[in-house]
């Protein structure tokens, strides 16, 4: 299966600085709006699992509610140790007023 554009939500219906959870076919996905920017991540916590939309979202980082570890909105990129972990991210497409994230399913990628 190719790249795929899904529809998350509307522009303006996740105000800046805060976080917003979508399933996707099983796939969790944490939408994050920094300063008018939205980003997606997985939603869930490389740590044990915690979801991210749940937690704490402070200029472009998030921390897990279970126990603080914290990532870059950006980058999916762990701020602290072990450093070097990441989260899946995707790409955020706005088209109009709707807000899209692109999903690639090719697992041989």
């Amino acid at each position: 299966m190719a790249k795929e554009l899904v529809r998350v939500l509307r522009s303006g219906e996740l105000a800046p600085g805060r976080m917003a959870f979508v399933a996707i076919d099983g796939l969790p996905v944490a939408l994050a709006n920094v300063e008018g920017t939205i980003y997606a991540f997985s939603d869930s916590c490389r740590h044990e699992g915690g979801s991210l939309s749940t937690g704490v979202l402070i200029a472009d980082s998030v921390t897990c509610p279970w126990h603080g570890w914290a990532y870059s909105v950006r980058s999916g990129k762990s701020l602290i140790p072990p450093v070097g972990l990441r989260l899946p991210t995707y790409p955020v497409v706005t088209i109009g007023d709707e807000v899209y994230i692109e999903l690639d399913w090719d697992v041989s990628n």
